[in-house]
């Protein structure tokens, strides 16, 4: 994966400190929506990877440089997240620091919600009623906020889109069934809404976000 291109950012707190203290090993610069807190070493990046602060989707930049990329291509954090993956139990955590106290990196968001919204829109797939559909674009609704800043966002972008712009597809359809084209339109409709639900449900189930939300398909 190519690495994250951005423009530099206003430094985290207490960074002036961090670096005065600097013993030449790599430091990393950590975005949260538009903030960039930092910067911290691989030992707080892994402590922060067992809080839930932190998942291999998460935005760094080494210290000196504009250069962001998701946590698990730098080659020097590839390992730790490769860890967190094969052991059942989490990075050691240590007691909280002054130093945590003004952080406010928040916990990664549950993506029970998520889940729950992709197997509504699939249920289209048991031929079940459009009215589960229009409960998972309200979780959608409700949950984005609480996910802004993640790349679970992009997830529940992709699920409003997917509702909104099929609804005026279905309509026309339904209003159409007397005519051959509108069968058509509700069957495109059908086709499409099921694909991005398979899509999207299968890059849900990887932790991957969707790369281009707003994209078609």
């Amino acid at each position: 994966m190519k690495p994250w291109k951005a423009a530099p950012g206003r430094k985290g707190i207490m960074s002036t400190a961090a670096q005065a203290f600097g013993d030449g090993a790599p430091r990393w610069y950590l975005k949260v929506g538009d903030q960039n807190h930092g910067p911290y070493g691989r030992d707080e990046i892994a402590r922060y990877l067992g809080e839930g602060r932190i998942s291999p989707h998460s935005l760094l930049a080494r210290e000196g440089s504009d250069d962001w990329r998701i946590a698990r291509d730098d080659p020097d954090l590839a390992p730790l997240f490769g860890r967190r993956v094969g052991s059942a139990a989490p990075p050691p955590q240590t007691a909280p620091s002054e130093r945590d106290a003004a952080l406010t990196i928040p916990a990664l968001p549950d993506t029970l919600w998520a889940h729950i919204a992709y197997g509504l829109y699939a249920s289209l797939l048991l031929g079940v009623s459009a009215p589960l559909v229009v409960i998972a674009v309200i979780l959608a609704h409700v949950n984005r906020d609480g996910a802004r800043g993640t790349w679970l966002e992009s997830h529940y972008l992709w699920q409003i889109r997917t509702f909104w712009i099929a609804l005026p597809v279905t309509l026309v359809g339904s209003f159409t069934t007397i005519f051959l084209i509108g069968w058509v339109f509700l069957g495109a409709a059908w086709l499409w809404v099921v694909y991005r639900a398979i899509k999207g449900w299968l890059l849900l189930y990887r932790e991957e976000p969707i790369r281009d939300p707003k994209a078609f398909l």
